[in-house]
């Protein structure tokens, strides 16, 4: 967590690990439920256009699950500015611009920009614990960063006389 002075508390590279990790596991956990059909048919037909090897080593099942894993990223991160997991940690996605960001530029972020930050070593997900802004080479290409998004809330208790 570091704080720049502009009340923005960058949201560090363990705890958007973290929340990565937690929208991984609902993203399977929901998936799953398609995935065994297909897998099932697999087993009985394995010449099934679903899991025979169409481009490359992927299969079209391999294909659509990443197409709907992309989808929960890019809508939830377009829509609310961030996803399950990160409601979980209390972190969203801004743009650096202090601007609302467009729909291209989370697209661009949650797959070309994550395929980018993966592609050797995960080297684009490590920079962001060296980043003083903690981005990763998918929030530098998109302009965006990843921040704390505390409400303050005003606990009153019932039992005492405020006057």
């Amino acid at each position: 967590m570091q704080d720049n002075g502009s009340n923005l508390v960058y949201a560090g590279f363990f705890v958007r690990l973290a929340a990565y990790l937690m929208d991984m596991l609902l993203v399977s956990a929901v998936l799953l439920i398609v995935r065994l059909p297909i897998w099932a048919t697999g087993l009985f037909n394995p010449q099934n256009i679903l899991v025979k090897d169409f481009i490359f080593k992927y299969s079209v099942a391999d294909i659509l699950f990443y197409v709907l894993t992309a989808t929960y990223f890019v809508l939830l991160t377009y829509f609310t500015g961030s996803t399950l997991g990160k409601k979980l940690f209390n972190i969203k996605v801004i743009s650096t611009e202090g601007r609302r960001f467009t729909f291209f530029e989370i697209l661009f972020r949650e797959t070309f920009g994550r395929f980018l930050s993966k592609i050797i070593i995960y080297i684009g997900y490590i920079m962001a614990g060296a980043d003083r802004q903690k981005r990763g080479l998918h929030d530098l290409l998109s302009d965006t960063c990843v921040v704390y998004c505390h409400e303050r809330k005003v606990y009153v208790n019932p039992t005492v006389n405020y006057k």
